[in-house]
């Protein structure tokens, strides 16, 4: 009877020790776009490259697409710069 109390307070006390992972800070990453003469740089904290890249994209679409309706030749010029970014 001892021992399975003193497993008992053991299990549940080491629950109380167990590790918690903290997210590692994101790293800054610099994105800069050019088109038509117009130049957007954009900065993005992120955990990896990939998740600051896609971020950095939908902005960059986003700013150079506007408000309104683009031409499919334009918008395919969005879409190349923006997949493209400048280091």
């Amino acid at each position: 009877m001892k021992t399975l109390l003193t497993i008992a307070i053991l299990a549940f006390s080491c629950s109380s020790f167990a590790w918690t992972s903290k997210e590692a800070p994101g790293k800054e990453y610099t994105f800069k776009y050019q088109l038509s003469g117009q130049t957007l740089e954009v900065k993005r904290a992120a955990g990896s490259y990939e998740e600051a890249y896609e971020q950095a994209a939908q902005q960059c679409f986003s700013f150079y697409k506007g408000a309104g309706k683009v031409s499919e030749d334009r918008g395919l010029d969005i879409i190349d710069v923006c997949a493209n970014p400048r280091s």
